[in-house]
Order: C-alpha cells, then sequence, then structure tokens
C-alpha cells in the first residue's frame, strides 16, 4: 500500500491518548479508545495488503506471518525481557508468579482472553499489573488467524462476497458488543467477538475504498477529528465500554483515513512531529506501560506534575530507540532470507517465552532470595480463597455473590435462625459478611444475624435484579414480622445512596425495630495493605509513609457526611474509622496479621479487634 503520513499521525494521536490517560492526565478521561482507533488502523492497513495480494495473485499465508513476527516480536521480546529484569527487583513473589501467567499469555497469542478471565480492566489492582496493556495484542494477533482465512474462503469461492461477508461480520459484532457491555462487560472489553467491528470498520474501508471529492474529504476530516476528540475527552471509565461508546473513536478514526490525507486534518497528522510519533506508536505502547507502572510502584505516591512530564518523555525516548535498534532492522532484513529462515526462529522464540513464563510462574522466587517478612506478607494474597476464611463470612449460604445462584441460596433457616437471646440482624454487603463472626463472638448474649451479599448496599429500593431481591424480603417481609432488636446496616456507601439509606433507617423504625445501627467507613487504601506493607519491606521503605500515602482519598469526609445524614435520620453511628485510625494514625497490624487482607475487608484478626472495640456500643 502507498505510504500515507497522515495514517501515522493518526497513529500518534491512539498512542498520546493512551500514554496521557495511563499517566492520569485529567482532561484525557477517554484516553483508553486510543486503543480503538490503533483496532481501526490496523484493520485498514492489514486487509489492504491482504487484497492487494490475494488480487495480484501472489498471497502467502506464511509470508504474511513472517512480516508480522518480524513487526511485533522483536520489540515485544525486549520488553517482556526489561520487565522481568526490573520486576525481580520490584515485584513481590505472588507477581512475579502472575508475570509468568502474563508472558504466557502474551506470547499464546491470548492475553486479552487471560485478563478476561483474571482481571477487570478499570479495576485498582489492575494497577499493578506491567503486561495489562499486551490484552491488545491478543485481540490484533486473533484478528491476523482470521481475516486471512475469511478473505481466502471468499475469493477462492465467492469474491463478490467479500464485502457483504465484512459487512455482516461487523454488524454481527457490533451488536454483540451492544449487548454484552451491560451483563457481560469484562467480556465485552476483552474479547475478539466484541471487538472485531472495530477492526472490521477499517477492514470495510481498505475492501470498498472511497474516493471523495475535496470538499468531502474536507468535511470527513473535520468530522472525525471532532468524534475523536469527544472520545477522548468525553468518555470516562464509569462508562459502558465498548458497546455503543466506541463508535465516537471509531467512527472518527474511519472518517479521517477515508479522508485520504486531504483537507486540513490530512495536512495536520501529516506533518514531522505526528508523523514521527506515529511510526514510534507500536514501541512507545509496548514500554510505557510497564514504565509507569514500576515507577508507580516504587514512589508509592500520586504521580506529581513533573514526574507525568518525564515518564511520558521516556516512554516517547524509549520508543524512539526501540523503533531505530530494534525493530527496523529486523523489518530490514534481507529480502532474501525464505519465510523458513525467519518463522522457525520466531516459533522457537515464541515457545521459549511460553517455557520461561512457566517456569517463572511456578518458581517465581528463582531470580532473587526474598526476606521472610515479604514472602509472609505476600501470601495474604491468596487469604480471602481459602475455605476456612470464606466460613467465616458464610458464602454462599448467608453472604451472596453473583454466582451464589441468586436469592434462593440464601439458607433463612441458618442465616435467620432465632432463638432465646435478644435477635440482631447484621444487614449489608461484603462489609457485613467480613464482621460476622468476630462481632458474633464478641457478644455471644446477642443472636446476631446475617443477611449480606457482594456489593450490595442494605437499601429499601436496591435498583440491581441481584440485589433487590434479598432487601425485598428483609425490609418488607421479614423484620416486619419479627421486629428484632436491633439492625445493624453496613456497607460501601456511595454518596447517591445516602438519600436511600436514610430513608431505610426510617422504614426500619416503622417496623418496630428500637434500634438501628450504621457501621461507618472502613478504612480503605488505594492498593492491598498486605502489598502496602510487603512492597515497603521489600525496598526499606517506611511502611507508615507507605500506608498513610495509599489511604484512600476523602476517607474522612465521606465519614462526617454520613455520621450527619445518620443521626438526622435517627440512626446511631458506630465510627469505625476511630477505631482503625485513633488520632489519624492508621493501625497497619493486629498481633503481627495485617489488619485488611486487601484495600478494604478484614482479617480475621482485624475483625477480631474491631468487633471488641465496637461491640459494647450494641444493646
Amino acid at each position: 500500500m502507498t505510504y500515507r503520513a497522515d495514517i501515522d499521525g493518526l497513529r500518534a494521536i491512539a498512542v498520546l491518548s493512551v500514554l496521557l490517560f495511563h499517566l492520569g492526565v485529567p482532561l484525557v478521561s477517554g484516553g483508553f479508545a486510543g486503543v480503538d482507533i490503533f483496532f481501526v488502523i490496523s484493520g485498514y492497513l492489514i486487509t489492504g495488503i491482504l487484497l492487494r495480494d490475494m488480487r495480484a495473485g501472489q498471497f502467502s499465508l506464511l509470508h504474511f506471518y513472517r512480516k508480522r513476527a518480524l513487526r511485533i516480536l522483536p520489540a515485544l521480546c525486549f520488553v517482556l525481557l526489561a520487565t522481568v529484569a526490573v520486576g525481580s527487583r520490584i515485584l513481590l513473589p505472588s507477581e512475579m508468579a502472575e508475570l509468568g501467567r502474563s508472558i504466557v499469555a502474551t506470547m499464546l497469542f491470548g492475553a486479552n482472553i487471560y485478563y478476561w478471565s483474571t482481571l477487570d480492566y478499570f479495576h485498582p489492582d489492575a494497577k499493578e499489573n506491567p503486561l495489562l496493556h499486551t490484552w491488545s495484542l491478543g485481540v490484533e494477533e486473533q484478528f491476523y488467524i482470521l481475516l486471512p482465512l475469511l478473505l481466502w474462503l471468499c475469493f477462492r469461492y465467492a469474491r463478490q462476497w467479500v464485502v457483504p461477508m465484512l459487512l455482516a461480520t461487523v454488524a454481527i459484532s457490533f451488536a454483540l458488543s451492544v449487548y454484552a457491555v451491560g451483563p457481560m462487560p469484562r467480556a465485552s472489553f476483552y474479547l475478539l467477538p466484541t471487538r472485531f467491528w472495530e477492526l472490521g470498520a477499517g477492514a470495510l474501508l481498505a475492501a470498498m475504498p472511497l474516493r471523495l471529492a475535496p470538499r468531502w474529504a474536507e468535511g470527513a476530516g473535520m468530522a472525525g477529528f471532532a468524534l475523536l476528540v469527544a472520545g477522548i475527552f468525553g468518555l470516562n471509565e464509569t462508562l459502558p465500554f465498548p458497546g455503543a461508546a466506541a463508535l465516537l473513536p471509531v467512527a472518527g478514526a474511519v472518517l479521517v483515513i477515508a479522508a485520504g490525507g486531504q483537507g486540513g486534518i490530512g495536512r495536520l497528522l501529516s506533518k514531522t512531529a505526528p508523523a514521527w510519533i506515529g511510526r514510534i506508536s507500536y514501541s512507545v505502547y509496548l514500554w510505557h506501560w510497564p514504565l509507569i507502572v514500576f515507577w508507580k510502584m516504587r514512589t508509592d505516591t500520586v504521580l506529581t506534575v513533573p514526574e507525568t512530564a518525564g515518564l511520558g518523555a521516556v516512554a516517547i525516548l524509549l520508543g524512539a530507540l526501540s523503533t531505530r535498534f530494534i525493530e527496523r532492522p529486523f523489518r530490514n532484513l534481507p529480502a532474501g532470507l525464505t519465510d523458513g529462515r525467519i518463522l522457525w526462529p520466531a516459533l522457537v522464540t515464541v515457545l521459549a517465552g511460553i517455557g520461561f513464563g512457566w517456569g517463572l510462574s511456578h518458581m517465581p522466587s528463582a531470580l532473587r532470595t526474598y526476606p521472610t517478612e515479604v514472602a509472609r506478607l505476600d501470601t495474604y494474597g491468596g487469604y480471602f480463597d481459602a475455605p476456612d476464611f470464606k466460613a467465616d463470612w458464610r458464602y454462599d449460604r448467608c453472604h451472596l455473590d453473583p454466582h451464589s445462584g441468586g436469592f434462593e441460596a440464601y439458607d433463612r433457616a441458618t442465616c435467620l435462625k432465632e432463638d432465646e437471646r435478644p435477635s440482631v440482624l447484621l444487614f449489608g454487603d461484603s462489609h457485613a459478611a467480613h464482621i460476622w463472626r468476630a462481632l458474633s463472638q464478641a457478644r455471644p448474649d446477642l443472636n446476631v444475624l446475617q443477611a449480606s451479599s457482594t456489593n450490595c448496599r442494605p437499601l429499601p429500593d436496591n435498583p440491581s435484579s441481584f440485589c433487590g431481591q434479598l432487601s425485598d424480603f428483609i425490609y418488607h417481609d421479614w423484620v416486619p414480622a419479627h421486629r428484632p432488636e436491633a439492625v445493624i446496616l453496613s456497607g460501601v456507601w456511595r454518596d447517591a445512596e445516602l438519600p436511600s439509606l436514610s430513608a431505610g433507617i426510617a422504614d426500619l423504625r416503622q417496623s418496630g425495630v428500637q434500634h438501628v445501627y450504621v457501621l461507618g467507613e472502613t478504612v480503605s487504601y488505594t492498593a492491598t495493605l498486605p502489598k502496602i506493607l510487603a512492597r515497603a519491606a521489600l525496598v526499606g521503605a517506611d511502611s507508615a509513609r507507605s500506608q498513610a500515602a495509599h489511604l484512600q482519598s476523602g476517607l474522612w469526609q465521606r465519614d462526617k457526611a454520613l455520621r450527619d445524614l445518620v443521626q438526622q435520620a435517627g440512626g446511631t453511628y458506630v465510627d469505625l474509622l476511630d477505631v482503625a485510625c485513633p488520632m489519624g494514625d492508621c493501625r497497619d497490624r493486629v498481633q503481627g496479621v495485617p489488619l485488611l487482607f486487601d484495600s478494604n475487608h478484614y482479617t480475621r484478626e482485624g475483625a477480631a479487634f474491631v468487633a471488641g472495640q465496637i461491640a459494647r456500643q450494641f444493646q
């Protein structure tokens, strides 16, 4: 295909959007849509190359994969090696094992499938995975496997069906993406069936190229650029994505490419600076995310403006060096080298990477010796999955989650069993479950009952179909019929739900409950507390300083607002922050065990300590 500098300029928009988003620049709230721009560009260029070769009768699948291997593998392998080298000095044992699994998934061209099964892209834990960004490579690599086969079949048996086939697959994929973004958001984000339409949009443009008159090209470029700006600055991680929202970057990229480099936007994107950034965009993309993750791990602080600018500059510098000394030499190998002499070493490299990643996942301490305390603290990463700990929560019986089987799984005979003692109902989300057993043991004179479900605040008008049945049952059936002595409400309270909480307190009082208690804010961190402590021990940092740096912002302000609301509604507020953080200094351990096993849930010892401190407040 004829070189187009404007497409490299479009690549620059894509990579800079992703870079600025990952650096946390506030205005670029939809910078993650840069990946969608990359998808459109890839679909357009790859389809154009395939169709050109097929029309000329020169298509070779081996030659196609030779070019893909030389384009993708050299820089990727070098970044993987550098990530392992730096990670061995910074990452904890569990994180090194995770790095090994991520390498295996990446080298198998299935990183997107792996992260779909393990990690939400927008979850805080995702910000600690230095290879998360390789999910997009998995989508593209799977597209490179599927598209040549579809086009070859069409050319062989029904050439006239190329465009209809692409139209059909794009339409089906788009419909699937719009549907899945609600009930299956993680699958919709990561997997090829719901992302195919974005690459397919570029493929369609290549299959039915438009030759726009100058004035129409000008309009298409301006409209496309406006859509890109709307997506990059208007989208945010709270909106369902991709789905229909991805039309902004996808349609924008299609229109800009369709303009053919004509008009003001085409000339702007073709200028030296954006075109140069576009040419190094693949390496910049590969390097930027491990760089940001490792820097944040090392500093334990929010990035300052100089740090943000410095990291951005270093990412671009590394991308330029990687392009010059790694990408370009491999892409310019002598044409006389046969496909086999390229693909066999590529296959060996892939297999070696898989083997290395597998070994690292099973022997994470192979590259360094970890201090005993670091290794001990790191084991809390699997704390929640221990069967005896889940038994403390009475998981799938008295505490439900979306996989428990719905409200029918709630064991009323066990969870609401009454006896001669005064009944106190602990009702809420996981922040009720994590303290139930400890509170029962701290107050054996009370019959502490339990009704809890994951991520479901105890509100009388809970909109979630998963939570609604349990909430309706407690508020409208069980409480009016049984009138417990007290109800304790506990949850990760959200500002928008506070009016519903106030209404819930009033409903319970009207149903005859004498005392309604609300547990206040649990001390919460932006990362897992045991990891914060372990990493501080690993690098010799002050654990108190590291802990304070990761405290969630606004904790005490939210705590005060919640206290005021509860008191005005006639409830009794139970201050948990005062227990965990007396005089503002937050406790990190209880009897040598971390207070929390993740960012905001108590360990068994932490729950016992907090319950012991607050137990006498309940009548």
